[in-house]
């Protein structure tokens, strides 16, 4: 019988004890020291956290740490799940190289299950942060509830906190769906809302070994009445990002708009842990932007103008403020592709998507090489402080140190350092002048609901907020607008009868009998009511960029993004409003009677 080499018997010992769960996958030999929050000269790299900031502290959960034990980077599995909650003091000025970064004793905020990536709100009403989902440690002895459980964390005004287990009114909800990861997330002041993702045994208990779920449609969770609620969509998104936007309404309620922005749209189930084969998967680029009521609960979608961020991309990072003029600047940087030549590529370009006008602006690349899996927080007045990220492993130690970044919007520049007395906001110079030179009035909305949100007083379409330039106070000038008034409602009234009468009988019959397409570029149709998207591929112009700097190549084979297009009977009826597109996602495939989707009910 031929020997067995010391190595080789040294790797079936290990082999067989990982199956028995002694040794850790995501941890290393006993007696060798990690901790969630290593000192700089041992960090190495943090990834798939979330943040958020909430008074005068940022608050990092969840994700990995990677970092160096006995001189070394970790072997193995290159990281550990990180078992605490962490805080930075943001009312001081710090530097990313000697911030004190504060762990908090888990014992007495009852910290849950390490997670990462998981589904990720804020309260700021209440100074308060939530989890759902994200995929546990491998770990053999992992803890992971029997049913799906929303974790909360309240902060305590002084960088701690506690953790409970929100109980919704309706607990039931809960056998109904799995826990997910790479779900888009975002809140209202009132309602928080969970857009796809995907499930499997490192999820949720119950999808079973080798399962993969993809979740369809979307959740949506009243933090004030604690309840839970499927909405009725039937789309798969995997790996998108959301950004809730207040300033702009589409209902009456002033809940604002919430963006959603990348991510993949598998088309069936998938059998194996995370085997999606995204080499035949269509994505949302960034060339149209879907935009999500909260209060109708119905989507809508804008195309965009200028230089386009190259796609597809998943995990990136988006973050805003407010503008003084009542817009909103959106910051988006760094993300990876799934797709072929090159899997797991990672960008490291920047960008600022500009509202009302929907154009996005090419900002400097990151100082720091390629990430994706960061998160990131609006902080202070016009900073955005970006943590961890891989690129794509975890043996690499990260440029930026302790995996903070800094973006000041306004003048547009990375930095390691974080000034609390930053002044306030204003927007870029560059968009600035996109405004000035009247470039609004040139945008194609896509529909005329959108122009009236966004846009109002562009196109001859009044602000409602505005006052009448040419009104008088004498009752005179009353009287004399009231006649003019009446007289031009009249003729106003006529004219719609008219439009009314020729959409009627000629563009209804004909709409009615073209076939719309199952697929699409992103690019929608932006003239009248034409709510279809093109079969033409999408021509992105590239952009001057840093050199070095390497858009991600989609080979021509791999098909155009798909969007779902108008669904008659399904949203307003196009004689009073013609409304946007239904957002409709494509089922997940044939189900066989042990497998369900993602949020409908288990068997």
């Amino acid at each position: 019988m031929t020997a067995i080499s010391s190595s080789c018997r040294s790797g079936l010992v290990r082999a067989a004890l990982l199956g028995l769960g002694i040794f850790q996958l995501h941890g290393l030999v006993e007696g060798q020291e990690i901790s969630d929050s290593p000192p700089p000269d041992k960090f190495v790299r943090r990834g798939f956290a979330r943040v958020a900031l909430i008074g005068d502290y940022l608050y990092i959960e969840g994700g990995e740490v990677s970092q160096q034990v006995g001189g070394q980077n970790q072997q193995g599995s290159r990281s550990n799940y990180m078992n605490s909650t962490l805080s930075i003091d943001m009312s001081k000025s710090w530097d990313a190289k000697t911030v004190p970064i504060r762990i908090i004793d888990n014992k007495i905020s009852g910290k849950p299950p390490a997670r990462s990536r998981p589904a990720f709100w804020t309260n700021q009403q209440d100074g308060s942060f939530y989890v759902w989902g994200g995929m546990v440690s491998y770990r053999r002895d992992r803890v992971m509830p029997k049913f799906p459980e929303l974790y909360k964390f309240v902060t305590d005004g002084s960088g701690g906190g506690k953790w409970s287990i929100e109980t919704p009114s309706n607990p039931d909800f809960l056998r109904t769906v799995y826990l997910t990861e790479l779900a888009a997330s975002a809140a209202t002041d009132e309602t928080a809302f969970i857009f796809g993702g995907l499930a499997g045994e490192w999820t949720d208990l119950t999808v079973g070994w080798g399962r993969t779920e993809i979740a369809t449609g979307a959740l949506a969770f009243n933090m004030k009445t604690k309840t839970f609620e499927k909405l009725g969509y039937e789309e798969t998104l995997v790996g998108a990002v959301a950004e809730h936007i207040p300033q702009f309404n589409l209902g009456t309620k002033k809940q604002g708009v919430i963006l959603i922005m990348g991510g993949y749209i598998p088309e069936k189930r998938v059998d194996g842990n995370s085997a999606i084969d995204y080499s035949s998967v269509s994505s949302h680029l960034f060339n149209n932007i879907t935009i999500f009521d909260p209060e109708t609960r119905q989507m809508h979608y804008q195309t965009t103008t200028g230089p386009t961020p190259p796609g597809p991309r998943r995990e990136f990072c988006l973050a805003g403020f407010a503008t003084k003029e009542g817009g909103y600047d959106i910051l988006l940087f760094g993300g990876e592709s799934k797709r072929e030549p090159e899997l797991d590529f990672r960008y490291e370009d920047a960008w600022i998507l500009s509202l009302p006008g929907f154009v996005w602006t090419k900002a400097p690349n990151m100082p720091t090489q390629r990430r994706a899996d960061h998160h990131c927080t609006p902080a202070g007045k016009r900073q955005v402080i970006s943590v961890g990220g891989t690129a794509p492993g975890w043996r690499e130690p990260d440029p930026a140190p302790q995996g903070l970044m800094v973006f000041d919007m306004p003048s547009m520049t990375w930095r390691f350092n974080y000034d609390a007395d930053a002044g306030d906001y204003e927007s870029p110079q560059v968009i600035k002048d996109w405004y000035k030179n009247g470039s609004l009035s040139k945008v194609k909305w896509s529909t005329p609901i959108l122009q009236q949100v966004f846009a109002p007083g562009s196109f001859g379409i009044p602000n409602p907020d505005s006052p009448d330039p040419n009104s008088q106070s004498s009752g005179q000038g009353h009287a004399i607008g009231a006649i003019v008034g009446g007289v031009l409602g009249g003729l106003a009234g006529l004219l719609a009868l008219i439009a009314v009468g020729i959409w009627y009988f000629f563009y209804r019959p004909l709409k009615q009998k073209q076939k719309l397409p199952q697929t699409g570029s992103q690019e929608a149709l932006a003239a009248g009511d034409k709510y279809l998207y093109t079969r033409t591929p999408v021509n992105i112009p590239l952009q001057e960029a840093e050199a070095g700097w390497k858009p991600a190549e989609v080979a021509s084979n791999h098909g155009y993004a798909e969007l779902s297009v108008f669904s008659p009977g399904f949203g307003p009826s196009p004689s009073v409003s013609p409304g946007p597109p239904q957002y409709s996602f494509r089922p997940a495939g044939p189900q066989s009677p042990m497998e369900m989707d993602g949020y409908s009910e288990r068997r």
